[in-house]
């Protein structure tokens, strides 16, 4: 029994969770780096939104990127988080490079399709969060981390059509503060589920 759940695969956060147990060390430094990202996100001053949706496509790209390397590494451990990772890489690296390949677009309208882009990246991912936090609710502690993670990612997901359609002016400005909460919150719920995976590792 006690093989069968070292051999579960983890799936979450705003990157790959379908690491093993004992390479929470990748689900701990993606939360340390989505937390640096969070945090200059505020720092980047609210008109410069075009560096903005270009930061947060180079993030998609390397959470894509991220998704395909677990999905690999995870692939013989029949958790069954094979294709769903897949799933996720293939958006967030396709979602990462339509926003770093379309500099030639004016800044407003780069940003509206950009973020439309990765609107239906992050609705994607909350769904996939939420249905391993589900799958694994037997299986860890804390899988309510994997749960809020994907309901903040749905969130976000559905906030940014709302606010960016809405009044797309104003929406480009509350959009700098929005991702960096975001961030922040997501970083410190992956780096708590790192925490718990190493807790579980050790056990084993």
């Amino acid at each position: 029994m006690e093989q069968k759940t070292e051999n579960k695969g983890i799936q979450g956060g705003f990157v790959a969770l379908g690491v093993l147990k004992p390479k929470w060390g990748w689900v701990l430094a993606s939360g340390l780096v989505t937390v640096l990202f969070g945090l200059l996100a505020f720092w980047v001053p609210l008109g410069a939104v075009y560096a903005m949706t270009l930061l947060f496509g180079a993030y998609a790209m390397a959470d894509g990127i991220l998704s395909i390397i677990a999905a690999i590494q995870g692939k013989d451990s029949n958790s069954g988080h094979f294709w769903p990772l897949v799933l996720r890489g293939v958006l967030g690296m396709f979602a990462g490079a339509i926003v770093l390949i379309l500099p030639g677009l004016s800044a407003v309208s780069l940003v509206i399709f950009a973020w439309t882009m990765l609107a239906i990246w992050s609705i994607a991912t909350g769904v996939l969060e939420l249905a391993a936090a589900i799958r694994l609710r037997k299986e860890i502690e804390g899988e309510w981390m994997l749960g809020l993670s994907g309901l903040i990612s749905l969130g976000l997901g559905i906030a940014i059509p709302i606010v960016l359609w809405g009044n797309p002016a104003a929406g480009l400005v509350t959009m700098g503060w929005m991702i960096g909460f975001y961030a922040l919150l997501h970083g410190v719920l992956e780096i708590a589920l790192a925490l718990a995976l190493r807790k579980l590792a050790n056990q084993a």
